[in-house]
């Protein structure tokens, strides 16, 4: 590592020198310590800055040259629609429910019940932005719209324009709007204010990339707003303000400080110095609806959730060796307490210049 001209490290080496430390050190080293191998050298007034290509891209290529029978897992899967239904429904039973409880039930039921829900919503709300519901673009907008009235808050189609940013440009600074900003990295630190950024991780997630990117509205957008506004009018109206303040309250939850809001810790902070995309692996995965398996999402977005974990199964030789998570909870009390992890812990990439082009 060395000194740029801005004063901070800047990292030269490829992220392949992670195969060899797996080679020397083994597999079940990483898998044992994935939390004990935060203290290397870094900036933390920073991102860790590397020159590398988007790694993701590399193994793409790779993979299809190796296995080009992994494109049949490609295009839409139906299924998702019917459980998006499925789930919305349910999600109104509790709301039904719950809403007329003590404030015990009520409370503990959106954390346990309606926050595992809305998580389930957000996760499928996912593959719809990435269109893999409908071979129609237009009818997996309008679906993921849809979802949204199982969580009281018009998000998909602006989760969607960000979201794909987050593909186009991942790792970029000002460009992601999945990087935390420079005020996050200079006022969070320490486990008070760590805790309490998890606590409210739901408004940095959802402003933060108005702030660092501001798109103008589409008419999607307006649709989405109007839609939502009309859904919780009628559960006000009709169920009572309680049960309306139930369903905001469940979705606040599950992207709160909640085991299955962890995933946004997990998938690329750096917690292995020079890897910058992590699985999660474990039971989780069944009520995520497999974004654990989210170095294969980024290696192949056009794979739906269903059929992410036959990637693996497919080319094994390219993910056997990762390192991942087995525990969200554990992550996030990593997150709080561990002193060499705070927003700076992720890797940014600079633009590099080969015969004076910007590749």
């Amino acid at each position: 590592m060395f000194l740029n001209p801005q004063g901070l490290l800047e990292d030269s080496n490829q992220p392949e020198l992670l195969k060899e430390q797996e080679k020397r050190n083994g597999h079940s080293s990483y898998k044992e310590s994935i939390f004990a191998n935060t203290n290397f050298e870094k900036n933390m007034s920073y991102f860790h800055i590397m020159g590398h290509d988007e790694p993701h891209a590399i193994r793409r290529r790779q993979i299809l040259q190796k296995h080009p029978e992994i494109k049949i897992l490609f295009g839409p899967d139906l299924m998702s629609a019917w459980l998006g239904v499925g789930i919305v429904l349910a999600q109104f039973w509790c709301i039904n429910f719950f809403a007329t409880t003590n404030w015990l039930w009520y409370l503990a039921s959106s954390y346990c019940i309606g926050a595992v829900l809305s998580h389930a919503l957000h996760a499928l709300m996912h593959d719809f932005t990435h269109y893999l519901c409908f071979e129609s673009m237009q009818y997996n907008k309008l679906m993921a719209i849809f979802l949204n009235f199982g969580q009281g808050v018009p998000s998909a189609i602006t989760f969607g324009r960000y979201h794909s940013d987050h593909h186009t440009y991942m790792n970029l600074p000002d460009l992601d709007p999945d990087l935390p900003s420079q005020w996050e990295i200079d006022h969070v630190k320490g486990p008070l204010l760590k805790f309490l950024f998890m606590l409210f991780l739901p408004l940095f997630y959802s402003l933060r990339p108005m702030f660092i990117r501001p798109l103008v509205p589409n008419k999607y957008e307006i649709l989405n707003l109007v839609s939502i506004i009309i859904s919780n009018s009628l559960i006000y109206i009709y169920m009572g303000p309680s049960a309306l303040g139930w369903l905001i309250l469940s979705t606040y939850f599950g992207l709160s400080i909640h085991p299955l809001a962890a995933h946004l810790i997990t998938e690329h902070y750096e917690f292995i110095n020079r890897l910058e995309t992590y699985n999660y692996l474990g039971i989780a995965n069944f009520l995520i609806l497999n974004l654990g398996y989210h170095t294969e999402h980024h290696d192949f977005p056009n794979i739906p959730w269903s059929r992410l974990p036959l990637v693996k199964k497919i080319a094994p030789e390219f993910y056997d060796q990762l390192p991942y998570h087995t525990n969200y909870t554990l992550a996030i009390l990593a997150y709080i307490f561990d002193g060499y992890m705070g927003p700076f812990s992720r890797i940014v990439r600079k633009e590099l210049k080969l015969n004076g082009k910007t590749k």
